[in-house]
């Protein structure tokens, strides 16, 4: 990232706890809508809610990285995650589409699909 983006106090409230890095890809996201910030901060998100952690940033990992079976996300973290994507993004995530979330590309896909336009500029 190579400019900064203004936090509003709404992002920095649902984000509260998340490290600094993971709140600015957010808000560059929210700002630019580039792809790039998307993933940088989903990648932020996932991460800040696996436990344990992986040993190294999941961007590091392939996109067929499984969820449960690789990252150890389980169900009750995966509807914290839901509820903050929807909060975050003002996306609606259909319930029907989360039991066939296997992946990091099917949760990334997902999101993607689920996103109001991108704003102009």
């Amino acid at each position: 990232m190579s400019e900064s983006f203004p936090v509003p106090d709404k992002l920095r409230e649902i984000l509260r706890g998340f490290p600094e890095e993971t709140v600015r890809d957010c808000a560059e996201f929210k700002a630019t809508g580039d792809k790039s910030a998307f993933d940088r901060a989903l990648l932020g998100l996932l991460y800040y809610h696996l436990s344990p952690r992986p040993p190294r940033p999941l961007s590091t990992y392939p996109g067929t990285t499984a969820l449960v079976a690789e990252l150890g996300l389980d169900s009750i973290t995966m509807v914290e995650l839901v509820f903050i994507f929807e909060d975050l993004f003002q996306a609606k995530l259909p319930q029907e589409k989360l039991v066939g979330i296997v992946t990091i590309d099917d949760l990334r896909a997902l999101l993607h699909s689920s996103l109001p336009a991108a704003p102009a500029g």
